[in-house]
């Protein structure tokens, strides 16, 4: 059934406000790491977006495990989306710069291409073929001078982003291809169910090894609005622009991330940007943008059933 275009340009609106959202949230993240250990932080704030999410859930009827036949589905959906991910993420953005763990990041959709094509979903086109060449290449010069560079961030933090891009992108994909099967509250009730637990086993000790008193009133703000926003907020717009508008359309506005992360990081944190960072940065972006280009366009293979 054809999308009407109310319903389109409320999920562009969401998506929108993701990347705002999104790239506020690296910069604010390092601040609060002033004062929380990183894998403190993230477990607190996951449970505060859990308990959001599963109140919603449940107040929409939303079952919270999808069908017996699927249930693996949500387990690897909740694996990608937080049990993996979310550690991984939590440690890289600690030992990077803001700007460096968003445009790591940033190349999920890079990453969620390719898979949609080797999974048989979609045809990449000769654009989004380049794109991916210059994009890795930028990637590739930006993790070179990066090393022992304070201003592009700390190789490891950097690479680590790139995993945690890649969790992203499984996630990604996943939903969007279980979107027609599980509804998204009851999928993202499944993701954040099963993935707690699991980031729990990381998070708990830093958790118990807090030290509190040390932790400041705006620090423990920033933390329950990370929670509110870029989790239970976010979650829900980007599961149902998934559903909506595709991979490919999402994934598209959400290059722009890391150029949010990277003005809000000047204002709030005082990152620099040298001439080494704008450069590779640029590429990066580039290769994504022509990447995205002409996605709208790659034709869908008929899956096989």
């Amino acid at each position: 059934m054809p999308l009407s275009p109310s319903a389109r340009s409320k999920a562009l609106l969401g998506v929108v406000l993701c990347v705002v959202v999104w790239g506020v949230n690296y910069p604010a993240t390092k601040i609060a790491y002033r004062e929380f250990s990183p894998l403190a932080y993230t477990g607190w704030r996951f449970l505060i977006a859990a308990a959001l999410i599963l109140w919603w859930a449940w107040r929409n009827g939303a079952p919270l495990l999808p069908p017996r036949g699927l249930r693996f589905q949500g387990f690897f959906l909740a694996m990608a989306g937080i049990g993996l991910y979310q550690p991984v993420f939590a440690i890289g953005i600690d030992r990077t710069s803001g700007f460096a763990a968003a445009l790591m990041n940033s190349v999920s959709p890079l990453l969620a291409l390719l898979f949609v094509f080797a999974l048989g979903y979609e045809r990449i086109s000769s654009f989004a073929l380049a794109g991916t060449a210059v994009a890795w290449c930028g990637v590739g010069v930006f993790l070179v001078a990066a090393h022992g560079s304070v201003d592009l961030g700390g190789r490891t933090g950097n690479l680590l982003c790139l995993a945690s891009a890649t969790f992203w992108a499984i996630y990604s994909v996943t939903s969007s291809r279980l979107s027609t099967r599980i509804p998204h509250a009851t999928a993202l009730a499944t993701t954040f169910a099963f993935g707690i637990p699991v980031l729990l086993v990381y998070c708990a000790p830093a958790m118990l090894a807090q030290d509190y008193r040390g932790v400041s009133i705006p620090a423990w703000v920033i933390l329950v609005l990370s929670a509110v926003f870029p989790l239970y907020a976010a979650f829900r717009l980007w599961a149902h622009a998934l559903a909506v508008l595709g991979v490919a359309t999402t994934t598209r506005i959400g290059v722009l991330v890391p150029v949010v992360a990277g003005i809000s990081s000047a204002f709030w944190t005082g990152e620099r940007f040298s001439g080494a960072k704008v450069a590779s940065a640029a590429v990066v972006l580039g290769g994504l943008a022509l990447a995205q280009l002409k996605a709208s366009g790659a034709e869908p293979l008929r899956a096989s059933r």
